[in-house]
């Protein structure tokens, strides 16, 4: 959510933007994230007018590093008075860029421009290629701005998900059947319910989600119970977001949110943004989450030799759930043991 990334503007990107605002000598700052802040880690000088200067900036940019470009206006550079000594936000988020860097640069955009003063943010334009921060593309951009024009599918795609970025604050209202999320119902399924109360009751150790972005609500991929923990990979779609659920074992359940490079932005932004509303819901119906995962790359992060290291670092050491009992699947060799087998 973009109030709760963590991530705060530091006191010298304040201190480049407040000189940039009273010297009328910077047409451009590039904002990086750098551990827990924002931080401006180039500049660009003026050297023309916004025209001029503008179909430079794609030079601050990289390939696969995500970054917000401050670009300042001409006083002169249009009729529309809006515009005047004011600046323009652009946010790149290349498709290249790992997945939490683009989590982090989409729930972070909000605090950027809080805390530097929404007032002076006129325009804003998201984009996943260098091309669409081109003179020619902030142009098309401002003639559906100015005009209203139909936007193109892309574009709606990107409205889309500026929405979701923008509304991921919220908190949700919900109750055990729908919950609210990003300004708009997201409904689950009849057998979305009823597979969470079995995994809550312990009858599967396993279920997968997937949104049906038709009618805009989870549904069930998958209820079942795995043998092994090397099936839990396999079982995660490589190029489409999903959540799973999981136990681990009889004491330790897990939530999984794949969030593979390969799907496209649209997808990758509803599950985000959807994630907390539907652990709230999940834990309101009785599911418990010792361990919550977050992973790209499902064929690798989900090897049985990942998961354990991963759950064994996320979870401290608890009593066994007596209530819940659990079918029987292989678990993950101890070091120098050979493999058990179930009888």
């Amino acid at each position: 959510m973009a109030h709760q990334s963590g991530i705060s503007v530091s006191d010298s990107l304040a201190a480049v933007f407040v000189d940039a605002l009273t010297s009328n000598s910077v047409r451009a700052i590039k904002v990086s994230i750098s551990g827990e802040s924002l931080e401006a880690s180039a500049t660009q000088p003026i050297e023309g007018d916004f025209a001029h200067d503008f179909s430079q900036i794609v030079n601050l940019l990289e390939a696969a590093e995500p970054c917000y470009l401050l670009v300042r206006h001409d006083a002169d550079s249009s009729d529309d008075d809006t515009l005047k000594s004011k600046w323009l936000l652009c946010t790149y988020v290349p498709d290249a860029a790992p997945v939490r860097a683009k989590m982090l640069h989409a729930s972070t955009k909000a605090s950027l421009t809080k805390a530097l003063g929404e007032s002076y943010f006129v325009d804003d334009i998201f984009g996943t290629t260098a091309d669409e921060f081109s003179l020619d593309g902030y142009r098309q951009h401002r003639r559906h701005v100015e005009s209203g024009a139909p936007l193109t599918e892309r574009e709606q795609e990107m409205q889309r998900i500026k929405e979701l970025e923008s509304s991921a604050a919220e908190t949700p209202t919900m109750d055990s059947r729908r919950t609210h999320v990003s300004g708009a119902k997201m409904n689950m399924s009849d057998e979305v319910v009823q597979a969470l109360g079995d995994y809550a009751s312990g009858s599967v150790n396993f279920i997968l989600l997937e949104f049906d972005f038709t009618d805009e609500r989870f549904v069930l991929g998958r209820k079942g119970s795995l043998q092994a923990h090397e099936e839990l990979a396999s079982s995660l779609p490589e190029n489409e977001p999903r959540y799973a659920l999981y136990w681990y074992d009889s004491a330790t359940s897990v939530f999984i949110y794949s969030c593979p490079t390969a799907s496209n932005v649209r997808n990758r932004m509803v599950y985000s943004a959807s994630k907390y509303g539907f652990l709230v819901t999940a834990q309101k119906m009785g599911v418990r989450f010792d361990a919550k995962l977050e992973i790209d790359n499902p064929r690798v992060d989900l090897s049985a030799e990942a998961l354990s290291e991963e759950v064994s670092s996320r979870t401290a050491p608890t009593a066994p759930n007596a209530h819940i009992t659990q079918p029987k699947f292989k678990r993950p060799a101890p070091p120098s043991r050979r493999p058990r087998t179930n009888n």
